[in-house]
């Protein structure tokens, strides 16, 4: 403790001791005493970005280094081992990374026996888990996309921050992508043309060198995971445990059961998710238990090289009690509430949208459900449920600000019809995009007439065309995207029933063919409610195209009587 004191305290925190200047040493231990040693022997060989020393020279030709504590535009506040020191921006004349740590070098000089006390102190706590060092296994960064094109950018799981995390007092080390040129494991799977078929390797190895009862993951998600790939019984992800001994056992990871679809928050019985770590998409926990016994000379992790891409930020071995295992790691994940109680149980004050998806000829679940869930969750205050099963409708409507209908399957209850028009006559919004807009129900004919004002029996060929947005009339729906953008797409014929109720067209889609053009997206001016028609949507280059994602907010905020969203330009 007192060599902690003397020689760290200044700049770090270890359980309750020390000052907030350097990475936090609690937790630390679980990477056990070698990886320590480096970064103490050598403070610079990897420097977290934030830890960066920074160099600012003032106009009266004084100079300060330290970590950038905060700033705006008046102030710059800079910490070092001493004090914090502010600095007013008028009064700086230069600034500069130095590329390096705060922390001197020179700690050999403790001897051989003063780092190793050193050491046993700082991990005295941690010798049950071992983070485990995946950085010759990593394939991917998450700064890009991982599955599709690393040009894809929103297919990743991005987090809030990064470093030590705790799962129930289990600790993971998740590198920020700023620290390395990979820092997600992704093998091999997917679709046929997919970057993580064609390029990612289908299997890697990690080093470990001690003794394990268990491995903790932070994974437990896929590209095309379920419900996207809708079969829970297909293998994703085979662990190899090596044995020092010559031994070896095998851990099975399988779609539906450990393993979800990284693109929303979707459950399922053998992992757990963890919500409060990401930003974009999900990340999950599991544990499996390994029977063999003796030290673990290294692990392989390998895809079964199908439909599905696993996804792996980080591991932890863990050599505590067998049996001792924390009961939430395993425990099945509660089934997610239906739709009406979702809605029922969010507050008065968010904006509550329901999406009726299901049907033909569309993957439901991965674009109107996990995608557009996702991107309608960035709405202040929005809560989404999701539901295939039309008969929800009735029970959910009265709880709903909006109705997104995307389904093409039936809606043969009459009270979900009619749950539909009261919806609309009490002044609610109303979303009908793509399969919604066709000529679906032939026993109902008052839905494309009186909601709709006409609809789809025929379309171009799925291709790139290019959308127009209408410079007048003007409406929060589609104010701030481009004039034009392209897209690939289906583009519908929609033909307006002269007996319907009358459109506000505000984009028009021109076909390539024959050069005709047809509405994209239009207000349809009936009775009280606020219905927004779109009909793009067919599949991913359609709901993770910028402009549709700002279309979608724009228009659910719109439908909900909310304030006009501040317009951001979206780039096609």
């Amino acid at each position: 403790a007192k060599l902690y004191t003397a020689n760290c305290a200044g700049c770090h925190v270890f359980k309750t001791e020390g000052r907030n200047l350097a990475p936090a040493l609690t937790g630390m231990g679980a990477h056990g005493p070698a990886d320590l040693l480096v970064h103490i022997i050598d403070p610079n060989r990897l420097v977290e970005p934030n830890f960066i020393s920074t160099l600012i020279e003032t106009k009266d030709d004084q100079a300060y280094d330290g970590i950038i504590e905060r700033e705006n535009a008046q102030e710059v506040v800079l910490r070092n081992a001493t004090s914090d020191i502010t600095l007013r921006t008028a009064d700086i004349k230069s600034r500069s990374s130095s590329g390096r740590s705060l922390m001197p070098e020179g700690f050999e000089q403790l001897g051989a026996d003063g780092l190793r006390d050193l050491l046993a102190y700082i991990c005295a706590d941690e010798n049950r888990f071992r983070m485990l060092d995946l950085t010759s296994a990593f394939t991917a960064n998450n700064s890009r996309g991982l599955y599709n094109s690393p040009d894809n950018t929103d297919e990743t799981v991005a987090f809030r921050s990064y470093g030590m995390k705790r799962v129930d007092d289990i600790p993971f080390d998740v590198i920020s992508p700023l620290k390395a040129i990979a820092n997600v494991v992704v093998l091999k799977g997917g679709t046929p043309n997919a970057w993580s078929r064609k390029s990612l390797p289908q299997k890697v190895e990690v080093k470990v060198g001690v003794p394990a009862n268990r491995l903790h993951f932070l994974g437990g998600v896929a590209g095309w995971g379920y419900p996207a790939v809708n079969d829970d019984k297909l293998p994703v992800l085979k662990t190899t445990v090596y044995f020092a001994d010559g031994s070896k056992e095998e851990l099975i990871q399988t779609n539906g059961q450990e393993i979800a679809d990284y693109i929303g928050q979707i459950d399922v019985p053998k992992s757990k998710g963890l919500p409060q770590f990401t930003r974009r998409g999900q990340i999950r926990w599991l544990t499996q238990d390994i029977k063999g016994t003796g030290v673990i000379e290294k692990l392989t992790l390998e895809s079964y090289d199908n439909h599905v891409a696993p996804t792996i930020f980080a591991i932890t071995a863990d050599n505590g009690p067998r049996g001792a295992t924390p009961t939430s790691s395993t425990a099945p994940a509660p089934a997610a509430a239906n739709a009406a109680t979702q809605l029922s149980a969010a507050p008065k004050t968010a904006l509550r949208v329901l999406i009726v998806g299901g049907g033909s000829s569309h993957n439901f679940q991965r674009w109107f459900n996990l995608a557009d869930v996702e991107t309608l969750r960035e709405l202040p205050g929005a809560v989404v449920a999701y539901t295939e099963n039309t008969d929800d409708i009735a029970s959910a409507a009265p709880n709903a600000d909006v109705i997104y209908l995307s389904n093409n399957k039936p809606i043969g209850s009459a009270a979900s019809r009619k749950a539909i028009f009261d919806h609309v006559q009490a002044g609610k919004g109303l979303l009908l995009i793509h399969p919604a807009l066709w000529y679906n129900w032939a026993d109902w004919p008052e839905y494309n007439r009186q909601l709709v004002g006409g609809g789809a029996k025929s379309h171009d060929k799925f291709g790139e065309f290019e959308v127009t947005v209408l410079n007048t009339p003007k409406s929060p729906v589609s104010a701030g995207l481009p004039a034009s953008f392209k897209i690939s797409d289906e583009l519908y014929h929609y033909v307006r029933d002269d007996q319907g109720v009358p459109p506000m067209i505000l984009a028009t889609g021109k076909s390539p063919l024959d050069g005709r053009e047809f509405p994209v997206l239009w207000l349809s001016q009936a009775r009280d409610g606020r219905i927004v028609c779109l009909t793009l949507g067919h599949d991913g280059q359609a709901h993770s195209h910028p402009a549709y994602k700002q279309l979608l907010k724009q228009a659910a905020n719109w439908a909900a009587g909310r304030e006009p969203l501040k317009p951001t330009a979206s780039q096609p």
